[in-house]
């Protein structure tokens, strides 16, 4: 059932473990086996073991596959720690009877954030998404950090804004919990509550973590002398603007006491010309762990990116796509790099299709690249894959965004390229190029409101 390198993982072993998995790969269900064998084989007691994801939904998913596991009772599964950082360590901070306070949202979040530009710029500074976003983002990496001559005045003066508003309310924020967490631990008085008595400590999507929840972890092995086991992708690491960063998985293998690393590097999802050009992609990350993208399906798949004249020719192709997958009984996803992008491709959509034709109810989901890790579908389009022609590229996130957005399909893999957004030319995606992605120039000889298959022009591939 395990291959040879999934059963190197899910072994028990009286070491620290590095696990760098490919995307497909079935890391998560590798982890839940491993963890069953660790508490079946008694090799560390249940009330001992802390297993931390990133998601509720995925703490949730592991403690249901570990209560129907053959080889478990109950009461064990029951006994392990579960939850995601920021809620496993606010239950140590409650236990440790400390001063808490309730979580910001993240829309009150946003608000605050507003509300502190404001004080800083002015009335007339209408802040955009972009600037609360970075402005938070930016908040989560200073957090915690004596030194921050790196910041200018203005940010110092809106972070600060942000911090006194927080307090007035007395709210926290999810930084908040991690970095009282830190305090935590120079409490002698604190010694006796169950987090520092675990002894192996299980962290899931690795790739996602920040510098506080690094400092923690490492803190918190080196308190228990406990052993970890940390399983990622750095390929897939897309959350720089929570403050997450790829580095802390590359360096695990260096800091965990008796870490070894090991590879998960087959993939049981995608058709062989999906992986190939997304490991062609992959490698022009510049710090990455080397790693092949293997394939075990023999099928060679579709892989294309289709040049159109314009977005509305871009919107009877994905007409076409969705029509020609939900009548083979194929599940589809339509991604996209933001979410007003997808809502104009909705609206488009229906305009053209009218109420009656329900995407949802059909199984189409709209999802923004972000929104798509840890899914998959049969039929994958990729949304405005073209860019403006004065615009570098040169940003290894992006580069990880896209490979994560192009291994989320099993079968057929379409980028959409417009040569003509909002009256100015376009060029297709310098990443995509990078990728060695065949391209397919498509015109159109009928404008009618409907698609079929017979107004397709596929004018040939290069």
């Amino acid at each position: 059932m395990w291959t040879e390198e999934q059963w190197a993982v899910i072994e028990p072993k009286d070491a620290s473990s590095v696990v760098v998995a490919a995307p497909g790969s079935g890391k998560t269900t590798v982890m839940t086996e491993h963890l069953a064998h660790v508490i079946a084989t008694g090799r560390t007691p249940p009330q001992r073991i802390l297993a931390m994801t990133f998601t509720r939904q995925a703490a949730e998913h592991m403690r249901q596959k570990l209560r129907g596991h053959e080889r478990l009772r109950p009461v064990d599964v029951e006994s392990c720690a579960m939850g995601t950082f920021h809620a496993v360590f606010f239950r140590a901070l409650l236990e440790a009877d400390r001063q808490v306070y309730p979580v910001l949202g993240q829309r009150e979040q946003y608000a605050l954030m507003r509300e502190a530009m404001v004080d800083v710029l002015g009335e007339r500074h209408a802040a955009s998404m972009y600037e609360l976003q970075s402005y938070l983002t930016l908040y989560s990496r200073m957090i915690g950090r004596r030194e921050q001559d790196e910041l200018d005045n203005k940010s110092r003066r809106i972070l600060e804004s942000y911090v006194r508003k927080k307090r007035a309310l007395n709210r926290w924020d999810h930084d908040d919990i991690l970095l009282a967490s830190l305090h935590l631990f120079q409490s002698r008085s604190a010694s006796k509550i169950r987090l520092f008595q675990m002894n192996y400590i299980l962290v899931d999507e690795f790739q996602d973590t920040n510098e506080l929840q690094w400092a923690l972890l490492t803190s918190l092995v080196e308190r228990n002398s406990a052993l970890a086991f940390v399983v990622g992708d750095d390929d897939q690491s897309i959350y720089a603007f929570r403050g997450a960063s790829p580095v802390y998985l590359q360096r695990a293998v260096e800091v965990l006491p008796k870490a070894r690393r090991y590879l998960l590097t087959l993939n049981f999802r995608s058709d062989r010309k999906i992986l190939r050009h997304a490991a062609q992609l992959i490698r022009h990350v510049k710090v990455r762990v080397d790693k092949p993208l293997r394939g075990v399906n023999d099928a060679e798949g579709v892989c294309l990116a289709y040049e159109v004249p314009d977005r509305a020719a871009q919107w009877r192709l994905v007409a076409h796509l969705l029509r020609r997958a939900m009548g083979r009984g194929h599940s589809m996803a339509i991604l996209a790099r933001t979410r007003n992008q997808l809502a104009v491709a909705w609206m488009a959509l229906r305009r053209a299709y009218g109420a009656k034709w329900d995407l949802v109810a059909r199984g189409v989901e709209f999802r923004t690249f972000h929104d798509s890790k840890g899914k998959e579908w049969d039929v994958v389009a990729l949304l405005d894959m073209s860019a403006s022609f004065d615009t570098t590229f040169d940003s290894d996130e992006e580069r990880r965004l896209l490979y994560v957005a192009m291994t989320r399909a099993r079968h057929e893999l379409y980028a959409l390229v417009p040569r003509m957004m909002g009256g100015a030319p376009r060029r297709i995606h310098p990443f995509l190029l990078e990728s060695g992605i065949e391209v397919c120039a498509v015109n159109w000889r009928d404008r009618g409101s409907k698609l079929g298959e017979k107004s397709l022009d596929f004018l040939g591939c290069n």
